[in-house]
């Protein structure tokens, strides 16, 4: 990728509370690359166990990209959960580990996450996944 670049994309994850019990997860991400190996953006993600919860997260990231591709993410932002058709907000924090493989100005990401959201009941959750998107 080249210096000073957006990016825009989504992903689908597999998320796991402390619970253990598998959330799908999707997000939508704006990506602006600063240099030839940081950026910062921000991220919305959705949540379901198909049942009885959902969750909405907005969050701002910074990356790294320390060598071809592979990036170090750390994130902050607001966790909204309806559970059993009851509001909880927390404050989330979290990171990501992954790869950027680019073909043009396309790419895809495999990446693991995890986050920490404070005063749930379930704090920790981790996921893995796959995301795509389109850099300008």
């Amino acid at each position: 990728q080249t210096f000073a670049n957006i990016s825009t994309g989504g992903s689908i994850d597999v998320n796991f509370g402390s619970d253990n019990k598998p959330m799908g997860t999707g997000s939508w991400n704006l990506e602006y690359k600063f240099l030839s190996f940081a950026s910062a953006g921000v991220k919305l993600s959705g949540q379901s166990n198909f049942e009885n919860t959902f969750a909405l997260t907005p969050t701002a990231f910074a990356r790294l990209y320390p060598f071809s591709g592979a990036f170090v993410e750390v994130n902050i932002g607001g966790k909204f959960n309806w559970i059993n058709k009851s509001l909880k907000k927390n404050l989330t924090m979290g990171g990501s580990v992954g790869w950027r493989i680019t073909s043009g100005h396309t790419y895809i990401e495999p990446k693991f996450s995890f986050d920490y959201a404070f005063g749930s009941k379930e704090p920790f959750t981790w996921s893995g996944g796959v995301g795509a998107g389109y850099s300008f």
